[in-house]
Formats: structure tokens, sequence, C-alpha cells
């Protein structure tokens, strides 16, 4: 998850949608900070500063982490669904938690293709693409794990471990082992990620929710669990954390207005 107003996000074709969340385009960028919350998921990122291309893969962070930005350049991310960056990237989910890495040899399909399609503007359509023959060609099979994920984000993260281990199948120790490589967090840490995600979307989506309705709401023990777990993650308050995103907006109206333009250019 972002916290960042410039952020345009962009659905995959329909036959990617079981592994990749989305496609994230910030055009002529203009922060200096970029403001990842821990999401679970694993993201590939470009940056184009004139005629070059930078890229990254970012793992999913367990704390709020500010990411110093260019202003001036256009940038572009594909969020892979939590526990699905495995069929696109080598290394382990785990491996990549609260860190980067450059992604030279560390993807499963051809970097190449995609860096040339962020500099010839159509970034939407060859990431479907590229990715669309890439599974078509690795076959992915759905695991136990997948089964665990969904319900974890199926019940808001509320959800006891030992049940979801159940649904796993084998051993405790197994199970933790598994999704701690496929996701990069504990069962129990992703749990309180999901529901941290439910609280700022809740947070964000009206100006007359109260934190105790929304504590009842995603089943915290009281309003106290729910913003301490939220200022755990986030760095700040979910009061805070509403007046933060509330003045965001209203300061990026009017850009989002020049840039609908460039967009329909850039995701064609």
């Amino acid at each position: 998850m972002a916290f960042n107003a410039q952020e345009i996000i962009v659905p995959p074709s329909p036959a990617l949608r079981d592994a990749v969340s989305h496609y994230w385009l910030c055009l002529n960028n203009a922060n200096s900070v970029y403001v990842a919350l821990p999401d679970g998921a694993v993201d590939l990122v470009f940056q184009v500063r004139g005629d070059a291309v930078y890229s990254r893969v970012y793992g999913t962070t367990t704390a709020r982490v500010d990411i110093p930005l260019e202003q001036g350049c256009n940038y572009f991310g594909i969020r892979f669904r939590p526990g699905q960056s495995r069929h696109f990237v080598q290394s382990s989910a785990y491996e990549l938690t609260d860190t980067h890495e450059a992604p030279q040899g560390l993807l499963r399909f051809p970097l190449g293709q995609i860096t040339e399609a962020v500099l010839t503007g159509n970034v939407v359509h060859h990431f479907n693409w590229v990715l669309e023959r890439y599974l078509a060609q690795a076959s992915p099979s759905v695991q136990p794990i997948d089964q665990v994920i969904q319900l974890i984000e199926s019940v808001g993260g509320a959800v006891r471990i030992s049940e979801a281990a159940e649904v796993f199948g084998q051993s405790r120790r197994q199970f933790e082992r598994v999704f701690l490589e496929t996701v990069g967090v504990s069962a129990k840490t992703f749990a309180k990620i999901i529901r941290f995600q439910h609280t700022a979307r809740l947070l964000t989506s009206s100006s007359n929710v109260s934190l105790a309705y929304i504590a009842a709401e995603l089943n915290y023990s009281d309003q106290s669990h729910m913003s301490h777990d939220f200022k755990r993650l986030a760095g700040i308050s979910p009061n805070q954390f509403f007046q933060a995103h509330k003045a965001l907006l209203q300061d990026s109206l009017p850009k989002q207005a020049l840039q609908k333009s460039s967009l329909a250019e850039i995701a064609s």
C-alpha cells in the first residue's frame, strides 16, 4: 500500500488478476518521498529519467518506509499479489522483506522487454503482454499456501493462526516456514497487515466513520488495540493518517487533472 496522491492505479488483464494486484504509474513526479506502507506484496519498480531506465525489486515492508524520489521523473510499478511474486522472482519473498534489489538475474521473465516498454510509452499493454506470455509458459499451479493467504484476506485478517495452519494441511512448523518464504512475513504479521489495510481504507473512505466503529467492524478487541497496531505499521496514529490523507488529496487535485492526457498515452 502506498501513500502517494500522484499514484495512478491500473488493473492488469483478466488473465493476470490472480497473480498481479495492479500496475501503478506516477507521471512527472513532483514528490521528494514515496511513503510505502506494509501490504505483504512485492513490487517491480521502474524509474525513467530521460532515456535512462532504473529498476528495483522491492519486498514488502514491516513498517512505514519513506523512499526518496527524484522530481520530474516517471515511475512505473508492477505490484504482485501477496505470495504470487514466487512465479516471477527467483528469490523468496522473505529475502526481499524490508529491502530492495536490482532485478538483473532475479526475474524469471525477460527484463529487457519491459524496460523497452517504459521508454516507448505502451506501458500497461507491454506489462500485460510480457507477463501473460511468461505465465502461459510457466503454467503455475495453486498451492495450499495460496488458500491460506486467500482465507486471511477474505476475513480481513481476523483469523486464528491455528485455523490458517489447518487449512495448509501440514505441520505447524512447515506452515510457518512456507508462509514466511512465500509472503515475506509470518502469518500473524500478515494478518495484522491485512487488518491495517482495511483500517486505512475505512479511514479514507468517509469522514463520518468513528475509530470505535472501525475497531468493532474489523474485530479488534477495542479502539486502543486498533490504534496501537496501526501506529506500529504506519508510524502515525489513525487520526494523523486521516488528516494527512485529506491534505494530500486536496493538494493533488489540480495535478491529477493535468495528468489525464499523459496517462492516456502512456497506459495504452
